[in-house]
């Protein structure tokens, strides 16, 4: 049997040009549509070993529920995963709630790529770099961290303890919070200051690292001269500062080089560099990969963004 890493659901517009292609160009869309799961490609490397499989699913984005959407991905997967298959790629992500993602694993044995793995090794670094390129250190700076009550706002702790020493988190459950933060102390010697109300403490932070969907600030209270990190699933955080708040540079991913990763290009993606979650399935943690961040929805090198939308501001 053919094992490979993970399994990528295409979108629409790949699939129905794939099927034009050959003898399925001859068929009414109406009949496409009630076609089972296809297999479509093989995605290699220049090595020719099999990364992983494109399958065609879907021809409409628009036409389904979310349910009918969660169910077609579960089915298509189930038919085509190997023994080796650990992950599920899908264009449209940001439909699928963290219930839904929880659901997809529960029936498929796998995780969803969603960009996070990738976002918490290299977020230290942008950090990084995009402090030195403000003639600032992120060892002086202050950082909140908003926790979604996972392990995840730790496993990023864990890799910035030796960079920082200001450091808080917010989160809603407190013993969980308070054992994560005594294990940190213990392994790293990081010591962390912990809080539950938010408003009371924002202007404190030029640096703030969000993981949680729905939190009730007042984005209003926001320095202008705030860096958000917005890791949250809804990125609701984010889209509430850039309608309040134009001052503060929201991120809200990283982008990344791969042409040279993968041999299928035209299967896999359309522009130069891919998202954070396309990215995580190369199982890849090259520095040199990292090429830009969105910002807004707009790319920007961290020296773009740097001349672009801080220089002209308060120093961070």
């Amino acid at each position: 049997m053919l094992c490979f890493e993970f399994i990528y659901i295409l979108g629409p517009e790949i699939y129905t040009r794939y099927l034009k292609r050959g003898v399925y160009k001859y068929v009414p869309k109406v009949w496409l549509k009630k076609m089972k799961p296809k297999e479509v490609v093989n995605f290699t490397n220049e090595k020719g070993d099999v990364l992983g499989k494109g399958i065609g699913v879907f021809l409409e984005n628009n036409e389904k529920t979310k349910e009918e959407y969660i169910n077609g991905v579960i089915d298509g997967v189930e038919v085509f995963k190997s023994e080796q298959t650990g992950k599920i790629l899908y264009d449209d992500i940001y439909i699928f709630n963290r219930k839904d993602r929880h659901y997809i694993r529960e029936k498929t044995g796998l995780e969803i790529a969603d960009g996070m793995e990738v976002l918490i090794y290299f977020l230290p670094y942008v950090l990084k770099e995009l402090l030195y390129l403000c003639d600032e250190k992120l060892w002086n700076s202050e950082i909140l961290m908003v926790s979604d009550g996972s392990n995840l706002p730790y496993k990023l702790i864990e890799r910035l303890s030796k960079e920082v020493r200001f450091l808080t988190i917010l989160e809603d459950k407190k013993e969980n919070a308070q054992k994560n933060i005594d294990k940190i102390y213990n392994d790293t010697g990081l010591s962390i200051f912990y809080s539950q109300n938010v408003d009371k403490i924002l202007m404190n932070y030029n640096i703030i690292i969000n993981f949680k969907d729905n939190i009730s600030v007042d984005t209003k209270k926001l320095r202008g001269k705030t860096i958000v990190f917005d890791l949250s699933v809804g990125q609701n955080f984010s889209e509430e500062i850039n309608n309040i708040n134009k001052s503060v540079i929201t991120i809200e991913d990283f982008l990344f080089h791969w042409k040279d990763l993968i041999v299928e290009k035209d299967f896999f993606h359309t522009e130069e560099l891919i998202p954070s979650y396309k990215y995580e399935v190369f199982n890849r943690y090259d520095i040199k990969d990292f090429k830009q961040v969105l910002v807004k929805n707009e790319k920007y090198t961290l020296e773009e963004l740097v001349q672009t939308k801080i220089r002209n501001r308060i120093h961070i």
